[in-house]
């Protein structure tokens, strides 16, 4: 990226005396400059894909791609393009370190999230930024529960969203500790490509048996792995992704539940409906409604 002037956010735009934090959701232009914050950010790709570049580095982001970022990176995130394709969606989690750090202190465990605390200020020590995928689907499930909370304010809102930091934190500090453990061996990267085109192409048809050719492992082992590295059997992983991108279609677009049920890969749609309520607690329609 071309050297250029770096601007600085001050944190009185978001902070008032009562919160420490702030929440947005935000589609990325090329509107925003090059910045650095005074304050801490969580972020999180929630739809689309494009680039974020921080310091002198271009990274390519998509959904799923979650950075932590102290005090003092500078970055940007730009869309794919700027005619108007589909949206680069990302979720900002910020906070005042110091503040945080009172709000949350004596809380049980906390200080041995050794890993975590310094990545996001919270604790003395000089670390970067860090990039990482949603394995799990625990970033995704943060943000979306702490969003609304946010938005809303109902009572007790701070009580929850406090409360689900603090499981975002342990969730980052496993994934540290598990890429400094366990580092992937070079031969098993065929995985990581194998997700991206599972969500890519979530109306063909694949079953574990062909993902496991493409990603040049054994079934057995391509089970293992898979298990390992999401969380979920491949099964459930296929599923979740595809009522995720049914939930997308369903906030985004007017499809009627049928074109969307066949859009993400189901042909039946009373199984369709089955599944979406299953993972999300409601119907698709009840979904869009309270979505608009």
């Amino acid at each position: 990226m071309i050297k250029q002037r770096v601007e600085v956010t001050p944190s009185h735009l978001f902070f008032d005396e009562e919160l420490p934090f702030f929440i947005n959701r935000v589609a990325e232009s090329y509107a925003v400059g090059y910045h650095a914050h005074e304050f801490t950010e969580i972020c999180y790709v929630g739809e689309g894909e494009g680039y974020q570049f921080i310091g002198d580095e271009r990274l390519q982001v998509r959904r799923g791609d979650l950075f932590t970022l102290p005090l003092g990176t500078s970055h940007v995130f730009r869309p794919r393009s700027a005619d108007g394709g589909r949206p680069l969606v990302v979720y900002n989690f910020i906070f005042d370190a110091d503040r945080m750090s009172q709000a949350l202190g004596g809380f049980p465990g906390l200080a041995l999230l050794e890993r975590t605390l310094p990545s996001v200020n919270l604790a003395p020590g000089a670390e970067g930024w860090r990039k990482m995928q949603d394995r799990t689907g625990a970033f995704e499930a943060f943000f979306a529960a702490a969003y609304p909370e946010f938005v809303r304010r109902q009572a007790g809102f701070d009580t929850r969203i406090y409360a689900l930091f603090i499981v975002l934190l342990t969730e980052l500090e496993r994934r540290l500790a598990d890429d400094a453990d366990d580092p992937r061996p070079a031969q098993e990267g065929g995985l990581a490509e194998t997700l991206a085109r599972l969500r890519d192409s979530l109306a063909s048809p694949i079953t574990a048996a062909q993902a496991a050719q493409a990603a040049g492992l054994s079934e057995r082992h391509f089970h293992r792995l898979f298990a390992q590295t999401t969380g979920l059997t491949f099964n459930r992983y296929v599923q979740r992704l595809r009522i995720q991108r049914s939930c997308e279609l369903l906030r985004r677009t007017r499809l009627t539940v049928q074109e969307i049920a066949e859009t993400v890969g189901y042909q039946d749609r009373g199984y369709f409906l089955d599944v979406f309520k299953k993972i999300t607690g409601l119907s698709p329609r009840a979904y869009r409604s309270v979505r608009e």
